[in-house]
């Protein structure tokens, strides 16, 4: 590996450590100013939409690499990869924080938001964001797919992982599992059946997203700060997008039906009853977690 790549691994990886001390208390002192508290299933108020410190850490660090590559003469490919994950993760946080800021829990699942809009004609939070996410991966999709059936592929992907990780966001920490889950998948299924597009060196733009989640699990798993839409949705985003550039053809049809599966189960069955029926399930769900927050 070139020395100007080791350097913006270095970046990516130490960038988030200083972002996260810098922005934590601020982020958290404005989050409750602005009133961003929502009741747990314990029934206790937390803040909400902590995510927005993994997308602000991710944005700057990224921002900080594509300049630096960017003088060092690096293909222009490789930095529109980087330009496009946060671009994704930033427009799908956006609109996970509107749904953050609503007041309107009642409503859950495909099925309550597309009920309320033909019941009651009521355009629901949630709709409006599956309308801005599905919107934003077609377009990003375009930037990404060679073909016609690339581009659809992308586009599914891309539309459904950010909804995959709000399934899972019902306890603490577990959508940052499910997305630490789905990243080593990724980089397993890229190893073993490379992309064209992609190279191992284009991993240095989802390592910032990587440490700011880990950086952010103590608070998420000791009850005291959650993701919230804006995070589980731009880390969906993410994890969509590791797989559009890092896994073949093949492997993306593989998560896409079982993102599918997913989303039909939930209409269904409840994920966390069924965690808690399985002892060893449940200890994985359970790790990390505080006293407090179980």
């Amino acid at each position: 590996m070139e020395t100007k790549w080791i350097i913006a691994y270095a970046l990516s990886l130490g960038l988030p450590f200083f972002l996260h001390r810098a922005f934590l208390g601020s982020v958290q002192k404005r989050l409750h100013y602005m009133g961003m508290q929502r009741v747990n299933y314990r029934g206790n108020e937390v803040l909400t939409a902590g995510g927005v410190l993994i997308v602000a850490s991710t944005t700057l660090t990224v921002g900080v690499v594509v300049l630096y590559l960017a003088t060092s003469g690096t293909s222009t490919v490789s930095l529109n990869h980087g330009l496009l994950l946060v671009t994704g993760m930033i427009t799908l946080a956006v609109w996970g924080w509107l749904d953050d800021c609503s007041k309107d829990e009642s409503k859950k699942g495909f099925r309550g938001h597309f009920g309320a809009l033909w019941r009651e004609g009521k355009v629901t939070s949630g709709l409006w964001k599956a309308w801005g996410g599905g919107s934003t991966a077609l377009l990003i999709s375009l930037a990404i797919g060679q073909s016609f059936w690339t581009w659809l592929l992308a586009a599914s992907l891309l539309t459904l992982a950010p909804n995959v990780l709000n399934l899972f966001d019902m306890r603490p920490a577990r959508a940052l599992k499910v997305f630490w889950l789905l990243l080593l998948i990724a980089g397993v299924a890229g190893y073993y059946s490379p992309s064209p597009a992609s190279s191992i060196v284009d991993w240095v733009w989802l390592l910032p997203v990587i440490t700011s989640s880990i950086l952010l699990f103590r608070h998420d798993a000791g009850g005291k700060l959650m993701l919230g839409d804006t995070g589980a949705n731009s880390l969906g985003f993410a994890t969509g997008y590791a797989f559009v550039i890092h896994s073949s053809s093949y492997v993306q049809v593989t998560m896409l039906f079982i993102f599918i599966t997913l989303h039909v189960m939930a209409e269904f069955i409840s994920f966390s009853q069924f965690i808690d029926r399985l002892p060893w399930l449940k200890r994985m769900d359970s790790w990390g977690r505080s006293a407090e927050s179980e």
